[in-house]
């Protein structure tokens, strides 16, 4: 039974480090300039979210996730688009970062806020209506949304989260950690503020 407890203790010890091996070849996934979160951008305690517009888990935990950083000023959640539920998704993520590529940060968070509250596809429809209702152009955001730099934000994102094994969204990140499959917030926390 000892040899046994040593064994699982050894493996264990095995596979984190070789997670945190993995997750030190993405050092800009939580030191990278902040764009797009929840708290404030110095905060000492960075998680990366990955999401999709079209998850329900993800909408269900944002609120959640608002109020824990409301009370734990030192984390920052950064989210970051991984869209692979639909090819809505992945409309909503490109049309999220061509407005930032168009029209900056504040533009960006507020396109994002707005996308979580559309029920059905996400078309180009409620993305002009999005636009408008922000006076923001939508036809140069949509020309935006085909592009090299938008593409290659997607791309990478998907590659960490194929390196990584995430399965779905919401997937939290932290320098030592990778979950997803939970938005039970007590579970995450003892994880986050551990860090």
């Amino acid at each position: 039974e000892v040899i046994l407890e040593a064994l699982a203790v050894l493996t264990n010890r095995e596979e984190q480090a070789a997670l945190e091996a993995k997750l030190d070849r993405y050092p800009e996934l939580f030191h990278g300039a902040p764009q797009l979160g929840i708290g404030a951008r110095d905060a000492p305690v960075q998680i990366v979210e990955f999401f999709d517009y079209k998850c329900q888990p993800c909408k269900a935990v944002h609120p959640i996730l608002e109020a824990f950083v409301a009370d734990n000023p030192e984390v920052r959640i950064e989210m970051r688009h991984l869209p692979i539920l639909t090819p809505g998704s992945e409309r909503g993520a490109r049309f999220a970062l061509a407005t930032q590529a168009a029209f900056g940060d504040l533009a960006y968070q507020a396109v994002h806020e707005r996308l979580w509250t559309i029920r059905g596809p996400l078309r180009t429809e409620g993305f002009e209506r999005i636009a408008d209702a922000l006076g923001l152009d939508y036809e140069v955001i949509a020309s935006l949304m085909e592009s090299d730099s938008v593409t290659a934000r997607i791309d990478y994102n998907r590659n960490v989260a194929i390196d990584l094994e995430i399965l779905g969204t919401p997937a939290f990140l932290t320098p030592n950690s990778v979950t997803f499959g939970s938005i039970d917030i007590d579970v995450l926390s003892d994880i986050w503020l551990s860090q």
